[in-house]
């Protein structure tokens, strides 16, 4: 089972969950790491194997950009109001099963505010996060896979930049 969980929000980007999807499994092995696209084969019960990733994971990034908070849903208003989006539910099920949660900031990102979370997100905003600039997202993709390796053993044992 996957040890990371990518989180991200379609319309936000969705590239740099990509790259961290990309870096994590280099580092640590593609199977170490989850993102709906990549680990979910077709025909597969999207909603079930969304759900066991997320309980299974020992930490879930989530990706937040400038427009995390603007992408509208299905009714017009922005998405994460909806406690049927999907970016949302998990974050939700990660505090439930006690993963650890990283937001990661894009670029110049503000900090997450508990006053704009829905009330089951709020504790997001007191999460400490990190941050990936495009500019220097080799430096800080390592910095995150870095920290991770020292926070998680199972990753630390398949790390392929341990010396």
């Amino acid at each position: 089972m996957p040890a990371i969980f990518v989180n991200y929000r379609t319309g936000d980007q969705e590239a740099v969950a990509a790259l961290l999807d990309h870096g994590l499994s280099y580092r640590f092995g593609s199977d170490r790491v989850f993102r709906a696209s990549k680990s979910i084969a077709p025909g597969r019960h999207y909603p079930r194997e969304i759900i066991a990733g997320v309980r299974s994971c020992a930490v879930l990034l989530a990706v937040i950009g400038p427009r995390w908070f603007d992408v509208p849903g299905r009714d017009g208003r922005p998405a994460v109001e909806d406690p049927g989006d999907w970016p949302r539910r998990e974050i939700a099920e990660a505090f439930a099963a006690g993963a650890l949660v990283v937001p990661v900031l894009v670029g110049d990102t503000p900090r997450l505010r508990p006053e704009r979370l829905p009330e089951p997100l709020a504790p997001l905003a007191d999460c400490q996060h990190r941050r990936l600039d495009l500019r220097s997202s080799h430096t800080d993709l390592a910095r995150i896979a870095d920290e991770l390796a020292a926070l998680i053993p199972e990753l630390a044992a398949h790390d392929t930049a341990r010396v």
